[in-house]
């Protein structure tokens, strides 16, 4: 009961919704994590929610590709098919918001991402967990790369594009921002984290995700 009430309340999720209701909500919400980032080339809320609709239903039509590419190949090959795929989706949205806004290689991670997290948080069992990318945003910034003895769950790595070119610790004065991160500092940040995470007791990079974000959010507040 408790989560059919959550599933409502954070995604109006009922259970008479299809799979693919599902996916069109949760690529609906993932939305709302990114759009404040985006500068528009109309004014036209019309034009808007129209592009907002196309990519959501192009996100419902690739998620079962994306699952389908990852199930037909090998153990070994899985994560490398997952990673090829994710670009082609990315650069799919970015192709298509273009037309309406300057459309960034991160701010179409963030939209992917959290989509699927979303995804994975209504559906714990899915054959994409291990694979899937950590949505990045500052408080996954800051949680890979401070060195901030509150925070746990930090890995203490070196990995966060800066505005000058280079690599570093997080830093908000310094740091890029994520929504104009290109795919090569992208692929660069989440393959470091990959590394680590695959040293450590974590199963998946998305588990320690889920930790590492709660914890600045928390550390935030105070």
């Amino acid at each position: 009961m408790v989560l059919d009430f959550l599933k409502y309340a954070y995604f109006n999720i009922t259970k008479g919704d299809s799979m693919d209701d599902i996916l069109s909500k949760c690529a609906n919400k993932a939305y709302m994590d990114l759009c404040r980032t985006i500068r528009f080339k109309t004014e036209d809320g019309n034009i808007k929610a129209e592009y907002k609709a196309t990519i959501c239903d192009i996100l419902v039509q690739e998620y079962d590709i994306l699952c389908n590419a990852v199930n037909a190949c090998s153990d070994e090959e899985k994560q490398n098919i997952f990673d090829s795929e994710h670009n082609r989706i990315c650069e799919e949205i970015i192709k298509t918001y273009s037309e309406i806004s300057d459309f960034t290689y991160g701010q179409a991670q963030k939209w992917l991402n959290m989509m699927l997290k979303y995804v994975l948080l209504i559906e714990e069992n899915s054959a994409l967990k291990s694979y899937l990318h950590i949505p990045v945003d500052s408080y996954i910034m800051q949680a890979v790369d401070s060195d901030n003895p509150k925070l746990k769950y930090c890995l203490k790595l070196e990995c966060v594009p800066k505005k000058n070119g280079t690599v570093g610790k997080y830093s908000e004065s310094s740091s890029k921002p994520w929504s104009k991160w290109s795919y090569e500092e992208y692929i660069a940040f989440q393959n470091c984290i990959r590394k680590a995470i695959s040293e450590s007791s974590y199963s998946s990079p998305i588990e320690w995700e889920n930790q590492a974000w709660i914890e600045v959010a928390e550390y935030r507040k105070q």
